[in-house]
């Protein structure tokens, strides 16, 4: 028979199960409540931040669109994350998968120079590849931004799908191959659905990544081509009214709605590639 736990011993497991909830707690107080307080203070009525706001009101939605550099850099903004996006997924997928497919000698190394990017700080790559494409242009500015956002988020796709294929079964590949099946088709229609997981969440680290950054676009916006990171950044220069924090509700309200719409469309597991 099991003898019971002293009183001692039940208070301190009661203590170590409270301060488990306090942690958690107080790390889900650190990630939501400064995003609270940003949406409480876009409905200010008042020309400046103030916390609480002493009235309320929609002006600054209104203010949002009114700015012809939110809405322009929105969409640039966009465009570039959508550029970037499936360019770094397809390129991490393929380096994932010949790394894990046909393991060189110096395979070590190479994963080495795909990580590097991220081993590096934005403003250095930013200022390596306004040089660089100031000696080699290449195109646009949106061409060029998308190239450097490109190389920013090619780690996280990379990584995500190899830590997927760390988890595939090559056995399913040789049961491909004793049916005949080429290389080609099993990579399409059996490794590629098992890795899915993989690949949204590389997609979606490249396309937060792509969408945010502004260390490394500051260095590479020209007159007509400005991020909306960017133009957040020049308004604050100049104005300090909850305009910002309008911008920054309107992506969440997005967020919001971008998930609860997958969810009852299709389910977010199903979305993602845990449920078939």
């Amino acid at each position: 028979m099991r003898r019971p736990r002293s009183a001692g011993r039940r208070a301190l497991g009661r203590a170590a199960s409270g301060s488990v909830w306090a942690i958690r707690a107080g790390a889900l107080a650190l990630l939501f409540v400064p995003i609270l307080l940003v949406i409480v203070m876009s409905f200010a009525g008042d020309a400046f931040n103030s916390l609480p706001p002493s009235t309320y009101s929609m002006r600054w939605y209104a203010n949002v669109f009114a700015r012809e550099e939110f809405v322009s850099g929105f969409f640039t903004s966009l465009a570039v994350a959508a550029i970037a996006t499936p360019v770094s997924v397809a390129s991490g997928t393929l380096a994932a998968y010949a790394l894990w497919k046909h393991p060189l000698p110096g395979a070590r190394a190479l994963e080495t120079v795909l990580m590097s990017p991220i081993l590096l700080p934005l403003v250095v790559t930013g200022l390596a590849l306004l040089v660089f494409f100031n000696r080699v242009p290449l195109g646009s500015g949106i061409v060029n931004i998308a190239l450097a956002h490109v190389i920013i988020t090619l780690p996280y796709s990379f990584r995500a799908v190899l830590a997927a294929l760390a988890r595939y079964d090559r056995q399913l590949d040789e049961a491909a191959a004793s049916l005949r099946v080429r290389p080609l088709d099993a990579f399409v229609h059996v490794t590629l659905p098992v890795i899915r997981p993989g690949l949204f969440a590389g997609a979606l680290f490249s396309f937060v990544m792509s969408f945010d950054d502004f260390a490394a676009t500051i260095f590479l916006i020209t007159p007509g081509t400005r991020t909306l990171p960017i133009a957040i950044y020049q308004y604050m220069e100049f104005n300090l009214d909850p305009t910002v924090s309008a911008v920054s509700a309107m992506l969440v309200f997005c967020a919001v709605i971008t998930v609860i719409a997958v969810e009852r469309v299709l389910g977010m597991d199903r979305f993602v590639g845990l449920r078939a």
